[in-house]
């Protein structure tokens, strides 16, 4: 095997396999704090099938909700265009795809550098989210070619630098604000900062609002205060509303030989299940990656902290986590609403890993300080600049744009404005 295919064995097949990728973190954190071979064996296994367990709950509810949501984005005939990340990659890889991989590595190496020589706390974070790595560093290649006009080793340098400096940057700007709920083991490796500082800065708004997790109910009510008992009542009368809106012709074609009513309530049902099954996952997860992290911090990266997946903030705060779902879910429909009404030239599709994910961990840290109403308004305004933001990024990625597909996220929106800055700066 030659070089190029040893480094194309590492990205496909290690490094952006999050499972394996993150039980070789464990592995090497424990060796380095030399603990016996069964600690050592316990400890990466563990992570690795806690991370399996993870993304299979997260497997499980996409599959599920993203094929109504599809049904919907139909029903209302839009014409426009789906902030994601996943999407866009597979699409700019059939353009990049030498230059891509290699600015993930060096982006990475870059990012470590960083890590290692800048002397602020709250640099000192190790980026262990590695497709999302790999999603930034095919942002930066494509935005760098289509806007700038680089190609070849200057693109995959420009690539590399921005792809560390924003791996860098992201979890330094969320520390301040998960410190308060981790307690400083860990951080944000993800797009989603704009969830936790926006989240947790209009939670301050209603500091006096209960918890979500705290909120007693009177009588039968009661049941409800149990996480899994209103995630599994609630999500089937989601799904049910979807399923009014969109027809039962169409929900026909997703059901089959089933009643169409007794497939959304199984719908909802299994959509509860893995969310279940995710928490079980990260829990299990957290359990053995802190602990072996730790090896990692004392002898490479003094004083680092791990950067993980927003899942891992969830189970700190589940109700919550629910209710900034629902309200970026209520962000997306009025972004909609509005941009048809000014008769936008790109109309945004709601997104519907961005409601789940994006949305609850705004959830989270809404709920932190501000209870549910926190939570609540967080998910809106986070969804609000995500999907309405779509008028902000097309631009910078019209070539995207025929897919009905651009690289999303409120934090890529934020950053969107300094791109722009730089395109004027050199006259382009």
């Amino acid at each position: 095997m030659n070089s190029m295919g040893i480094l194309s064995f590492l990205i496909n097949d290690v490094i952006t396999q999050a499972p394996i990728f993150l039980g070789l973190v464990a592995l090497i954190g424990l060796l380095l704090q030399k603990k016996d071979a069964a600690e050592v064996f316990t400890g990466t296994i563990k992570t690795i099938t806690g991370t399996v367990v993870l993304l299979a709950g997260v497997d499980l509810f996409l599959g599920v909700l993203l094929p109504l949501m599809a049904l919907l984005q139909e029903k209302g005939n839009f014409t426009g265009v789906m902030p994601d990340n996943q999407a866009p990659f597979g699409v700019v890889m059939t353009s990049f795809a030498k230059e891509i991989p290699i600015a993930f590595v060096l982006g990475f190496l870059i990012h470590l550098l960083l890590v290692r020589v800048l002397p602020f706390k709250n640099t000192k974070n190790v980026f262990l989210t590695g497709h999302i790595m790999l999603f930034l560093s095919g942002f930066w290649v494509a935005i760098l070619a289509w806007n700038f006009g680089l190609k070849g080793s200057g693109l995959i340098l420009a690539g590399s630098i921005c792809t560390g400096l924003i791996l860098t940057v992201f979890p330094a700007i969320s520390r301040p604000f998960t410190k308060e709920i981790a307690e400083d083991e860990y951080t944000l490796g993800h797009m989603f900062n704009v969830s936790v500082v926006v989240g947790s800065l209009l939670g301050n708004l209603f500091n006096k609002s209960k918890k979500s997790d705290d909120i007693e109910l009177p009588g039968f009510l009661a049941s409800f205060s149990d996480f899994s008992i209103l995630l599994s009542t609630v999500m089937p009368l989601i799904f049910i509303g979807i399923g009014l809106v969109v027809g039962e012709s169409e929900v026909t074609t997703l059901s089959g030989d089933m009643n169409w009513l007794m497939f959304l309530i199984m719908q909802g049902i299994k959509f509860s299940g893995s969310i279940m099954i995710t928490l079980f996952g990260v829990r299990t997860f957290l359990g053995s990656i802190i602990p072996a992290f730790q090896g990692i911090s004392e002898k490479l990266l003094p004083g680092a902290i791990p950067a993980l997946d927003c899942p891992v903030f969830y189970p700190y705060a589940p109700v919550a986590a629910i209710i900034g779902f629902l309200g970026h879910a209520v962000g997306a429909i009025i972004s909609v609403v509005i941009m048809v009404s000014i008769a936008a030239p790109v109309i945004p599709l709601p997104s519907a890993l961005f409601i789940f994910f994006e949305g609850s961990l705004a959830g989270v840290f809404g709920d932190r300080k501000g209870g549910w109403k926190g939570a609540l308004l967080a998910g809106v305004v986070v969804s609000l600049i995500t999907h309405m933001g779509v008028a902000v990024i097309a631009g910078l990625q019209e070539p995207l744009l025929p897919s009905g597909l651009v690289f999303g996220s409120a934090d890529i929106v934020l950053i969107s404005p300094i791109i722009y800055f730089f395109k004027l700066l050199f006259g382009i």
